[in-house]
């Protein structure tokens, strides 16, 4: 069991919230890009904002590419991929799969309710598994957020450096002008 730790509320005087789903302290927020800003979301809405990225059943994680398309199903409502081999014989054969979030309208991931005797959240092996796929989903996308800046700050060096190899030119062409004028 896990104990909620009560935290400080931020500068804002909000406390801990989701960006996208405003539940206030949730569990556990990752921090990550999303819709072109850095934001805190709870478990349940990473892996809600990113369906593609995992297999809603077993939550393994499709770090650079889902698997080959003869193991896998894509869900026909959303763009959901589930391994073929965790999907029921019913719902495989079935000619539109749909993904446990598209199949039932109540379906919530990361469904955690605390003991009312000790305030401690139980993390069981499925939760356990939702919560290291949004964690590396949320590792993923910082770590591309990083590579491009990376790259980005490797581009502009590049140029900053052009530049002064440019100014330096016309300075010494300037010199030389006024050095012939002069004479």
């Amino acid at each position: 069991m896990l104990q909620q730790v009560e935290e400080q509320p931020s500068e804002g005087g909000s406390g801990r919230r989701c960006a996208v789903c405003t539940a206030t302290r949730p569990f556990i927020l990752h921090f990550l890009p999303f819709r072109a800003r850095n934001l805190h979301l709870c478990t349940a809405c990473v892996l809600d904002s990113y369906p593609g990225s995992f297999c809603p059943i077993c939550f393994d994680v499709f770090l650079h590419s889902p698997p080959p398309p003869h193991l896998h199903l894509r869900c026909s409502k959303c763009i959901s991929i589930s391994h073929l081999s965790c999907v029921s014989d019913a719902a495989s054969s079935s000619l539109s799969y749909l993904c446990p979030p598209c199949s039932n309208p109540n379906f919530t991931f990361f469904h955690v309710t605390p003991n009312p005797a000790n305030n401690a959240i139980e993390i069981n092996l499925h939760l356990a598994k939702q919560l290291v796929a949004a964690a590396t989903i949320a590792s993923e996308s910082i770590h591309n957020v990083a590579v491009m800046a990376r790259i980005n700050a490797d581009i502009r060096v590049q140029e900053a450096l052009s530049a002064k190899a440019e100014a330096a030119q016309v300075l010494d062409r300037l010199k030389n002008l006024l050095d012939n004028q002069d004479h």
